[in-house]
C-alpha cells in the first residue's frame, strides 16, 4: 500500500504525463480525462493515508470514507471538493466506459449509454482537478508545480494549478 508521499508523487507523475499528451496528441480527449481523474485519486488516497494512516482499494470504499456527509469519517473532505471528486469520476467513467451517469437522490443513477467525451470535458475535468488539488495543497502543506494545458476550451480560464496555453 502507498504511503502519503508515494500517492503525491504518483499524482505528479501523472499530471507530468497528463501534460505532455495533452501538448503532443492534443484531441485523446477521453485519455486525458482519465488521467486527471487518476491524479485526483491518488491525491484522495494521499489524504486518507495522511488522516487514518489506511489504505482502501475500492472506489466506493474511497468515496464513502471521504464522504463529508459521513458522521464518522476522520478523512472527510469538504463539499466542494467532495463534489468535485464524484464529478471528475463520473467523467472518468464517460471516457472509459462511453455512458453518462447522472445521480439521484436515494441512490438511484441513471445511465444514458453512447457518450462521447469532448474538449468541453476535459475543460470540466481541469476545473474538478484543479479544486482537489488546491484543497490537498492547502491542508496537506504540499507544493504542486503548475501542469501546462492546451485546449480551446480552456482559453481564457485561470487557474491556480494549470497554465494553459
Amino acid at each position: 500500500m502507498g504511503s502519503f508521499t508515494e500517492h503525491i508523487t504518483h499524482s505528479e507523475n501523472n499530471l507530468d504525463f497528463l501534460s505532455k499528451v495533452n501538448s503532443n496528441i492534443n484531441d485523446s480527449w477521453d485519455w486525458q480525462v482519465t488521467v486527471c481523474f487518476y491524479s485526483a485519486l491518488h491525491l484522495m488516497n494521499a489524504h486518507i493515508v495522511a488522516k487514518t494512516a489506511k489504505n482502501y482499494l475500492s472506489h466506493s470504499q474511497v468515496a464513502e470514507v471521504i464522504n463529508p456527509y459521513n458522521q464518522l469519517s476522520v478523512a472527510k473532505l469538504d463539499e466542494q471538493t467532495y463534489l468535485s471528486y464524484n464529478k471528475l469520476f463520473q467523467l472518468s467513467r464517460r471516457s472509459r466506459y462511453l455512458l453518462s451517469e447522472n445521480f439521484k437522490k436515494g441512490g438511484i443513477v441513471d445511465i444514458q449509454p453512447a457518450c462521447i467525451t469532448y474538449d468541453k470535458h476535459f475543460k470540466k475535468a481541469i476545473h474538478h482537478l484543479d479544486i482537489i488539488i488546491s484543497y490537498v495543497s492547502k491542508n496537506h502543506s504540499v507544493a504542486f508545480k503548475k501542469t501546462k494545458v492546451d485546449c480551446i476550451e480552456l482559453k481564457g480560464q485561470t487557474f491556480s494549478n494549470f497554465d494553459v496555453a
